[in-house]
């Protein structure tokens, strides 16, 4: 069912819906009973917190610099864990992702996981990481990781991409794509062992419009030059977050 939001209030309870159905369809990819899983990029909590509550017999070594853009994500994270009584399972390390990654024992971890971490990094990276995540997994092992589609359905998505990642509108460009395209990811997979691959694609079904598109521009960095180009547009139509995809899997 589309879902339409046009009151600024409801920008942020309608996007923490789409991480809810996102660590719905991630917690039945887990099929250990219990275990320690490790998430990059893990942000604010988004996906954190209601995945750990879908899973609750494991636990969870989440990774972020929480520096930049996300410097007071931190505070955020550890008050929404507080909150949802999540602190003993959930262990918060404040690292760069690869110099973290090299300090864990191989076959450590149940589970690798990410969402929208790998549209902030680039093709080199997305290499190492994929790698990393190869070697620090048990086997049997699970890797999935969650970002949006780069390839848009619609104008609507057209142009909520090209606001997240041309410089011209961003003030936090990418460094290379909006998203990977999912067959790199997966060819990256499976050259570094991976089998059992899989890309799901979910619809997101959210459409932001009219004011409700300034406040959700606003939490993704993107310039006030946007909306006075595309205002008409904006508030008629507005913007559709794009499909989301979640590629995974498991180490023989």
């Amino acid at each position: 069912m589309i879902r339409v939001v046009d009151n600024p209030k409801k920008v942020e309870d309608a996007y923490a819906r789409q991480y809810e159905n996102l660590a719905s369809e991630i917690a039945n990819l887990v099929l250990t009973r219990r275990g320690i899983l490790a998430e990059i990029g893990c942000g604010e909590g988004q996906l954190t917190i209601p995945l750990a509550k879908l899973l609750p017999r494991h636990r969870f070594n989440v990774v972020d610099t929480f520096t930049g853009a996300y410097s007071g994500a931190l505070g955020r994270l550890n008050q929404a864990l507080f909150v949802a009584k999540l602190k003993s399972r959930v262990k918060v390390n404040v690292a760069d992702y690869l110099d973290w990654l090299w300090e864990e024992f191989s076959d450590k971890y149940a589970g690798v996981i990410s969402s929208e971490f790998l549209p902030e990094i680039d093709s080199y990276e997305l290499s190492m990481f994929l790698s990393e995540c190869y070697r620090v997994a048990r086997p049997g092992g699970l890797t999935v990781h969650s970002f949006l589609s780069p390839i848009a359905r619609n104008r609507r998505q057209r142009l909520l991409i090209d606001a997240d990642s041309n410089p011209k509108w961003t003030r936090t460009p990418p460094k290379e794509w909006f998203s990977p395209k999912p067959a790199l990811v997966m060819s990256e997979l499976r050259r570094t062992g991976f089998r059992n691959l899989h890309v799901e694609k979910i619809k997101s079904n959210l459409i932001i419009k009219a004011d409700a598109v300034r406040n959700f521009l606003h939490s993704w960095e993107v310039k006030s030059t946007f909306w006075k180009t595309h205002e008409l547009q904006l508030a008629s139509e507005g913007l559709e977050v794009p499909d989301w995809l979640i590629v995974s899997g498991r180490k023989p």
